[in-house]
């Protein structure tokens, strides 16, 4: 139920945000770093997808390449309730310029299943060493709100950066054709690196943009899944 929601949550923002003129294409993978932060549910269903196409080795060892990446200090959650609480909080430069692990040849390995954090990178302008991404303030905020949804759906399991996410979950077994090609400490200190999603406490959007997001946000709600409405799925009902 649960993936058949992200996948929801990923279908209606790739719907609204359509009309968006954007530079990206195939091999453009400027945004492509190690400072992705995904979810449990984000990363089984990476795992499912490498073991399903027979890349468990080429999975393994991306994963055991140099880790050079920061964990965040905080969730997205976290700090937005922190934002709505008026409290200072630090987030942390988890920014790391080094290029994510499951490229290869400047295309993603894992592109069907690639997460939220990963979709939301895209740019109107073409990117390059003097020009960084460029979007409009209302995507930038539309995006933020569903990243904060997607943590809420997978309150209280792993979050944190994609390579720590993805060896903290290998203890599971069906993921074990992974787990045999890594040595076991590093599944351990992945996990001390990971956070707890978060549930949602309410999201961080200005008067300018706020009625656009809305109107994405209706349509996640309203969205049915199995016959039932997301947004009690979201609200536990």
């Amino acid at each position: 139920m649960k993936y058949k929601v992200l996948q929801t949550l990923y279908g209606i923002f790739d719907s609204w945000s359509r009309d968006l003129a954007l530079s990206c294409g195939p091999g453009c993978s400027s945004c492509c770093t190690q400072n992705v932060t995904i979810t449990a549910l984000e990363g089984e269903a990476i795992l499912r997808f490498v073991v399903a196409e027979g890349l468990s080795r080429w999975c393994a060892d991306a994963l055991a390449q140099d880790r050079t990446h920061r964990p965040p200090k905080t969730t997205t959650n976290d700090f937005a309730l922190a934002c709505l609480e008026g409290r200072e909080t630090d987030p942390g430069d988890n920014h790391t310029p080094s290029s994510c692990p499951f490229l290869n040849e400047n295309l993603c390995g894992i592109y069907p299943v690639r997460p939220f954090g990963c979709r939301l990178f895209v740019s109107t302008k073409r990117c390059s060493s003097t020009q960084p991404a460029f979007v409009p303030d209302y995507y930038f905020e539309a995006a933020t709100a569903v990243t904060q949804l997607v943590e809420h759906l997978g309150q209280k399991e792993y979050w944190g950066n994609m390579l720590d996410v993805l060896p903290a979950l290998l203890d599971i077994g069906e993921f074990r054709e992974i787990a045999v090609h890594l040595p076991p400490l590093l599944s351990t200190q992945a996990r001390l690196q990971t956070l707890t999603a978060r549930p949602l406490p309410g999201f961080l959007l200005s008067e300018e943009n706020g009625e656009k997001v809305s109107s994405l946000l209706e349509a996640v709600f309203r969205a049915k899944v199995d016959g039932r409405a997301v947004e009690d799925i979201l609200n536990g009902k």
